[in-house]
């Protein structure tokens, strides 16, 4: 496998981080299919099934990723220094990171739960209306009116 980076070979650097995080995951790589992209929401038919796409990919990408990230830094003594700077203060913050990322998920997670129920209630009361109004349409024909 070669990995090209803007026309350059960049397969040593990336492709040994890329091997070393494929190794400790268990499971398939990615929780996504090709079909779990946000131009699928283009083929929808109608609102529900838009709604229905959504959702999913709503369920799919709603958490924060908190895994650790290569620190950049610019050549020289400089951007050294201040790598090591960032990297230290990103030790030194990470459990709070972490902490609000948590929060965060599942405050996500809450919110498209809610959006989940409101769409089957939406939907109920729908189902519902039309059956009265096939039972009252029903009860007015014409041929149900009683001449007095």
């Amino acid at each position: 496998m070669r990995i090209l980076v803007a026309g350059k070979d960049e397969t040593k650097t990336i492709g040994s981080e890329l091997t070393r995080r494929a190794a400790r995951h268990q499971g398939p790589l990615s929780p996504w299919a090709p079909s779990d992209s946000a131009l699928s929401l283009k083929a929808s038919r109608d609102m529900s099934d838009y709604l229905d796409r959504f959702g999913k990919l709503m369920r799919l990408r709603y958490a924060l990723c908190t895994d650790s990230f290569s620190i950049s830094g610019k050549p020289g003594v400089s951007g050294s220094l201040l790598k090591k700077v960032k990297a230290f203060l990103w030790k030194l913050l990470r459990y709070q990171h972490d902490r609000m990322a948590h929060q965060q998920n599942a405050i996500n997670e809450l919110v498209i739960s809610a959006q989940d129920f409101q769409n089957v209630l939406i939907s109920k009361n729908l189902t519902d209306l039309e059956q009265r109004i096939k039972t009252l349409e029903a009860q007015s024909h014409p041929t149900n009116l009683k001449v007095l």
